[in-house]
């Protein structure tokens, strides 16, 4: 696998005719890790993997839009990768991010306590948080955090959902108990 995504950097990379150089500098802001020119260099001479598929992913993310932004421009010429063009990738970056994992603004939470949210659970118990916009389990719809109220009921442990505003994407939001750790839960439709 790890070949397979130094072929296809390199291949995304030669497409539309981006230097290593020019990568570093690009992708630096719209991944966790930006990586050095050496470290792009060494990439696409197979020296070097990728740390995890999910370095891989952030990095096609970004290959991706470059393609994009090279396929948008008329009439059809070669983009010069610089920091002229930092500015167009990282809007069209976004712009992608957005149509694909948009931002949910209000998010229902359970709120176990005055000052603490449901993270999840386990065998010891109930996993607290008191940051529920970074680290709460969030839910899109109301049924689906009532549910969990209901095995916490069962569990001897009193909450209710409140729904609060905290900018989450749609792909940090939990969308089954069973990614909380209750078990044995039949799945609710939610609507």
């Amino acid at each position: 696998m790890a070949a397979q995504h130094n072929l296809r950097f390199k291949t995304l990379l030669q497409t539309v005719n981006c230097t290593a150089s020019a990568y570093a500098i690009l992708s630096a802001e719209l991944v966790s890790k930006k990586l050095s020119q050496q470290e792009v260099s060494q990439l696409i001479a197979g020296t070097r993997e990728f740390k995890s598929d999910q370095e891989a992913e952030e990095h096609f993310r970004v290959l991706d839009s470059l393609v994009l932004l090279q396929e948008t421009v008329i009439p059809r010429v070669p983009i010069a990768w610089g920091l002229e063009a930092k500015e167009a990738l990282v809007s069209t970056f976004e712009a992608r991010r957005n149509q694909e994992d948009p931002i949910i603004v209000q998010c229902f939470y359970v709120r176990l306590s005055l000052m603490n949210f449901l993270k999840g659970v386990n065998s010891s118990g109930v996993i607290e948080t008191i940051n529920y916009f970074k680290d709460g389990a969030a839910f899109e719809h109301f049924s689906l955090a009532e549910q969990a109220v209901q095995e916490l009921k069962k569990m001897g442990i009193s909450s209710k959902v409140e729904r609060l505003t905290a900018p989450r994407r749609k792909s940090s939001l939990t969308i089954s108990l069973g990614e909380l750790g209750f078990t044995n839960v039949p799945v609710m439709a939610t609507v």
